[in-house]
């Protein structure tokens, strides 16, 4: 399962950084993939089974970094709605 996820947090960044360069005119986009991978982050740091420090700290940055992009991601996206009409 640690593997999976780590292959996931992977694929979703290289995502992120394709959607950066293709879908300029849409940043909600890259919001909700930057989200994705936070979150999947915060999920195989709970997976570690002696949670440090260092690992707490993680949880709680990646956590509060994910919900910011997903408003950020929102508000993006209710944006674009609105400009486009």
């Amino acid at each position: 399962m640690g593997n999976v996820l780590s292959v996931a947090i992977i694929v979703v960044a290289i995502f992120a950084a394709y959607a950066l360069k293709k879908f300029y005119d849409r940043p909600y986009i890259v919001n909700f993939a930057l989200t994705a991978m936070l979150a999947l982050i915060v999920i195989r740091t709970l997976m570690l089974q002696p949670i440090t420090g260092l690992g707490y700290a993680a949880i709680i940055i990646c956590t509060v970094a994910s919900i910011f992009q997903a408003v950020l991601g929102v508000k993006s996206y209710k944006s674009s709605g609105q400009v486009q009409a």
